[in-house]
């Protein structure tokens, strides 16, 4: 009688792939790469996330002030080209560039779950996006954030292409850079979360009973803004812990959300750095 190796020994002779090592994930290009287009967007990019450069565009009237990021490219080998304003505005999908256009690896973006592993701290003041869809008015309000020390922005993960759109970034004037960007997948849920470390939920509404000015703001706080159209939604609005309208005359409804931002979020700066101002901080 002849002695039979045991099967799971044999080769599979059917499938020569058997144990060659799993295919990569094809990753879409757009996950890839960023697109960016604006001098001031641009610049700070560079100045933030210099490795992660991967081309470069540019008019001829840029072409000296880009001397040093040039050089940067060429001794890494990463291409930089100096096009003509029809190529550069195809390279930018559309006109408003100003003359240099920057192709990067995607903009870093944390997990809420990953940000509240750690206790958030006593002077914290986030801005959560709750359906705003107009990419210059993202941008805007982006700006405003940078501006008043805003130090995390909330959006839902379906909310993300809108936030790191092209044009978004070049409206923001670099403030997507600096600003981190938290995401989770349902944002009444993440306002849950945010409550649950002791952070103040404030949204506004033209129609709400209190105004900004006669509330209490504890902080940490994180201020919620509703969308163009239908402002907060309820799922949002019931999270809430306050919700304020901005005084003004009654000849016009109601604000623009990035305007309507920057205003409230100059007086939560106002609050948080004048001693002399009666702000509380929440007790843990």
């Amino acid at each position: 009688m002849t002695d039979r190796k045991p099967f799971a020994s044999s080769p599979d002779k059917r499938s020569p792939h058997r144990n060659a090592p799993p295919k990569k994930k094809h990753v879409p290009l757009k996950e890839r790469e960023w697109t960016l287009c604006g001098w001031n967007a641009c610049m700070r990019a560079f100045e933030q996330r210099p490795d992660g450069l991967l081309r470069l565009y540019y008019h001829k009237d840029r072409s000296k002030a880009l001397y040093r990021i040039k050089q940067w490219c060429a001794k890494r080998k990463l291409p930089y080209r100096e096009l003509d304003e029809e190529s550069l505005n195809r390279a930018a999908a559309g006109v408003h560039h100003e003359g240099v256009v920057m192709v990067t690896a995607p903009l870093p973006v944390t997990t809420l779950y990953k940000f509240l592993e750690k206790p958030v701290p006593a002077n914290w003041i986030g801005v959560a996006f709750d359906g705003v869809a107009n990419t210059h008015n993202v941008g805007a309000v982006l700006r405003s954030c940078a501006y008043f020390g805003v130090r995390g922005v909330l959006l839902e993960k379906a909310q993300r292409p809108v936030a790191v759109a092209s044009s978004t970034a070049r409206t923001a004037e670099g403030a997507l850079e600096v600003v981190p960007m938290y995401e989770c997948a349902d944002l009444s849920s993440g306002l849950r979360d945010l409550k649950s470390k002791n952070v103040f939920v404030i949204g506004t509404d033209p129609e709400a009973k209190d105004s900004l000015y006669d509330v209490e703001i504890p902080f940490p706080c994180v201020l919620v803004l509703g969308g163009e159209k239908e402002g907060l939604s309820k799922r949002v609005r019931d999270r809430c812990d306050k919700v304020v309208r901005i005084p003004g005359e009654t000849a016009i409804q109601s604000l623009n959300v990035s305007v309507a931002a920057g205003v409230v979020l100059g007086e939560m700066h106002r609050r948080l750095h004048t001693p002399s101002h009666s702000h509380s901080k929440r007790k843990s």
